[in-house]
């Protein structure tokens, strides 16, 4: 049986509803974001509204995951000047299916350069490890079922357009612009080839990047589980006083979520924690550290 995804108009009246009240939710919670004090934040600024249990959580164990098995509602997200575009996005999505995670390292365990570097070119920096592609390229993740780290992506390259997979060189920014797209060719264990488009935005001191999907994502290479454009990937690093916070989701429109729904729990699980990982990774190497 091929899982593919459904028009929100072709829906059981039941499944709009609840789409249409997930959808006033976070609505409701995009009106209540009010942009943080210009310059630098701290984490104060950063997450008004986390509670206290989750805020210890998140700074004493690194990270925050929430699963989302039934309409994407965000709320791990930092409050920053890009915000309020990504909950757009998502809600604008329908998208049924989804995990986001939360993830801080301390300033102190960062590389020592990172503090010292001139801002302007701490910034250009951040930014120019979110367009280095290719290295996503060998990306690997623990698979707790298997116990033992298994190959994420096995390609991953730059292309001029969605019909041609000849790779290209990742771009270097000499300077930040405010918003830029580039095609992108991925084939990984889980959804085999695609081509997505990659969207790279920046305000102040916080980047933001979200991947859509240009072509299905199908199960193992054989079962349709997502229609083109129908999967959202974001990641948004927020540089705060405190250190640096990493938010990632991925989340998805399909159908007969409860079929498979373990399996893309932890297939967007994976891919959440693993992309977050190689943007840390890639920071204490460029940093130095």
């Amino acid at each position: 049986m091929y899982l593919t995804a459904m028009h929100p108009s072709n829906y059981p009246v039941q499944r709009r509803r609840f789409i249409t009240d997930i959808a006033s939710i976070a609505i409701l919670a995009l009106s209540l974001f009010t942009l943080p004090p210009a310059g630098a934040l701290s984490l104060d600024d950063a997450l008004p509204s986390m509670s206290a249990s989750d805020r210890a959580s998140l700074i004493n164990e690194g990270e925050l995951l929430r699963f989302h098995p039934d309409g994407v509602s965000p709320g791990l997200l930092p409050n920053t000047e890009l915000t309020a575009d990504v909950v757009r996005r998502i809600v604008a999505g329908d998208l049924n299916i989804g995990i986001e995670g939360l993830f801080f390292t301390p300033i102190d365990s960062l590389p020592s350069s990172y503090s010292t570097m001139d801002s302007d070119e701490r910034k250009l920096a951040l930014y120019n490890i979110l367009l280095s592609v290719s290295t996503l390229e060998g990306l690997e993740y623990y698979s707790a079922s298997r116990g033992e780290m298994r190959l994420l992506f096995e390609e991953s390259w730059v292309i001029a357009d969605p019909d041609n997979k000849e790779p290209l060189p990742d771009r270097l920014a000499v300077s930040v612009p405010a918003q830029e797209s580039i095609f992108i060719h991925q084939k990984d264990k889980s959804f085999g080839s695609n081509e997505s488009v990659m969207t790279f935005r920046a305000a102040s001191d916080v980047f933001a990047t979200d991947i859509i999907n240009l072509t299905p994502m199908r199960y193992k290479g054989i079962i349709k589980v997502v229609d083109p454009e129908n999967m959202q990937v974001h990641l948004i690093v927020v540089p705060v006083d405190e250190g640096l916070l990493l938010y990632g989701t991925m989340s998805a429109q399909t159908r007969n979520v409860k079929a498979f729904l373990d399996r893309a729990r932890n297939s967007f699980t994976n891919r959440v924690v693993a992309l977050t990982g190689w943007y840390k990774d890639r920071l204490l190497d460029e940093f130095g550290g």
